[in-house]
């Protein structure tokens, strides 16, 4: 009777335990995910100055593509998307600085601060390309 009751304990500890978390898996590789996500919502942040939000709802816009910009950088540091762990986080690390940084000054409605803020960008995008960019700057 003791061994039927504790494997009964047993079953249901095995029963009642959680499935195993889903892996994450890319859908698209890096190359389309730079072309239809980073590319175009780090263009809003490069050249805010040039289509600046005149309302709310450009505001909001510019808030969320910003917002995206910092998310992607946290999904570049997953393990399914990180390349080499050292370079790899430091470069994904400096864009989601940026991006939270043009974030904050897309809720604070300062242009100016958003501005400020291209020569970072350009840093950011710069150190990923120049390591991980199959043929960055060494073209004719």
């Amino acid at each position: 009777m003791r061994y039927l009751t504790l494997f009964l304990i047993a079953a249901a500890a095995v029963a009642q335990a959680p499935a195993p978390a889903p892996k994450p898996k890319p859908v698209v590789g890096m190359s389309q995910l730079m072309l239809t996500v980073v590319y175009p919502f780090t263009d809003a942040i490069f050249y805010v100055e040039r289509e600046a939000p005149k309302n709310e709802s450009e505001w909001l816009l510019l808030e969320s593509k910003t917002l995206a910009v910092a998310e992607v950088g946290n999904l570049l540091m997953s393990p399914v998307r990180a390349y080499n762990q050292d370079q790899w986080m430091r470069d994904a690390q400096l864009l989601v600085g940026v991006a939270t940084k043009a974030y904050k000054g897309a809720k604070a409605r300062d242009l100016k601060s958003i501005i400020d803020l291209n020569d970072e960008l350009y840093e950011s995008c710069q150190s990923c390309h120049e390591h991980f960019r199959p043929g960055y700057k060494r073209r004719p």
